[in-house]
C-alpha cells in the first residue's frame, strides 16, 4: 500500500490512529525536546461569527492524522498567529491541535474601507473573548473542517494558551475575571480547560485587571516571563508580569523565568526578527517547560491522562517553581 492510500485511510478511521506516542521505548516517558522536534503542518481557515465578523484561523497540527488534545491561543496586541509559528509549530509538533484566531486588532486583519487600523477597547474585547471561546470549544463546522484534514478533538482535554494581551484572554478561561469594558466583572470560566499557559501576561491595570482578579483563577496555570520583560511607558518593572502567578490561588501555579529575557523572547515571536543564541537556548526550554506543563495536567476523565515529558535538571539562565503536589 502507498503512503499516500495509509494516510487517507488513517484520515478516515481517527480512532484507529494512534496519536503521538506518550512513552519511549524502554517505558520511560519522551523527552520534551524529541516531541516538540517533530513534524507538524499548518494551514489556514476562516470563520464566520455570529454578527458576521470575519474570523480568521491559522491551524498547527501534528504532520499524522490522527485525534489529539486542543490547544487554544490568543496573539498579543497588533500581532497575528503567523508572528508565532515559531511557538505554535513545536507545540502543535508535540502532538496538540492549535487554533489560533487573528483577532480584530491584529496589524493584518482584513479591513473594509472606512473600518479603524485599532478598534476601540470595547470591539477588541468582544472580538477577542468570542473567538477565544470558538477556539476552545470549535463548532460543527470548524471541527468538520478539522476532520476533511485528518484530525480530530480529543473529548476534555483543552489548554487556554496566550502571550501578553492574549495571556490575559487566555487566564479569563481559567477563571480569573478581569474588569469587563462596562465596568463589570463576568465569570468566562470553561470546566474543559485543563489548563493555562500565560507568556508575559499583563500586571493589574486601571480598567482592565485589578490584582485580585486573578485570585479565581482556578485551573493550572504556568506564567512565563524574563527579567528583560519590559515594554516602556507600559509595563517598566518585568515584575508586573508575575503578579498573575502571586495572586493565583496556591495550589497549581507554576513560573518560569529567562535571565535577560525580553517580552518577545529576543524577536522568537510577536516582533520575529533576528535571535541570538542565548535567546533561542531560553525559548527551547521555555518550550520543554510548557509543553510538560500541558500534558502533566490534562485530564481523561478527571484523572491525569500520562505521565509528562522529561525535561531534565535546571539550565544555566532559567528559574522554574511549581506548588507541591
Amino acid at each position: 500500500m502507498s503512503k499516500r492510500m495509509i494516510a487517507g485511510t488513517c484520515a478516515l478511521l481517527l480512532a484507529a490512529c494512534a496519536p503521538i506516542a506518550l512513552q519511549a521505548e524502554d517505558g520511560a516517558p519522551p523527552s520534551c525536546t524529541d516531541l516538540l522536534e517533530r513534524e507538524a503542518k499548518n494551514f489556514a481557515l476562516e470563520h464566520r461569527a455570529e454578527d458576521g465578523r470575519l474570523v480568521p484561523l491559522t491551524v498547527f497540527a501534528p504532520a499524522k492524522p490522527g485525534e489529539y488534545p486542543l490547544l487554544a491561543f490568543s496573539h498579543g496586541a497588533f500581532a497575528s498567529p503567523a508572528r508565532y509559528a515559531a511557538m505554535l509549530e513545536p507545540l502543535a509538533a508535540a502532538g496538540f491541535v492549535v487554533i489560533a484566531p487573528m483577532h480584530v486588532d491584529s496589524e493584518e486583519y482584513p479591513r473594509g474601507e472606512g473600518e479603524p487600523a485599532r478598534p476601540p477597547h470595547p470591539v477588541t474585547w468582544a472580538g477577542r473573548t468570542a473567538d477565544m471561546e470558538l477556539a476552545l470549544a470549535p463548532d460543527a463546522a470548524l471541527r468538520a473542517a478539522l476532520a476533511d484534514r485528518g484530525l480530530a478533538l480529543e473529548k476534555g482535554k483543552v489548554i487556554a494558551l496566550g502571550h501578553s494581551y492574549g495571556a490575559l484572554i487566555a487566564q479569563l478561561y481559567g477563571g480569573a475575571q478581569a474588569v469587563e469594558p462596562d465596568g463589570t466583572s463576568v465569570d468566562r470560566r470553561m470546566a474543559e480547560v485543563d489548563a493555562v499557559v500565560a507568556f508575559s501576561p499583563p500586571g493589574p491595570m486601571p480598567g482592565l485587571m485589578a490584582k485580585d482578579g486573578w485570585a479565581s483563577l482556578s485551573a493550572p496555570a504556568l506564567t512565563i516571563t524574563g527579567t528583560a520583560d519590559v515594554l516602556p511607558g507600559f509595563i517598566d518593572d518585568w515584575r508586573a508580569h508575575v503578579a498573575a502567578h502571586e495572586a493565583a490561588p496556591v495550589g497549581a501555579r507554576a513560573l518560569w523565568v529567562g535571565e535577560g529575557i525580553d517580552h518577545y523572547f529576543g524577536g522568537s515571536f510577536g516582533r520575529p526578527g533576528e535571535v541570538g543564541p542565548e535567546d533561542a537556548r531560553l525559548f527551547a526550554r521555555a518550550l520543554e517547560r510548557t509543553l510538560s506543563f500541558m500534558q502533566a495536567h490534562l485530564r481523561d476523565g478527571g484523572v491525569q491522562d500520562a505521565p509528562a515529558c522529561r525535561v531534565g535538571e535546571a539550565i544555566p539562565g532559567e528559574s522554574y517553581e511549581e506548588d507541591a503536589a
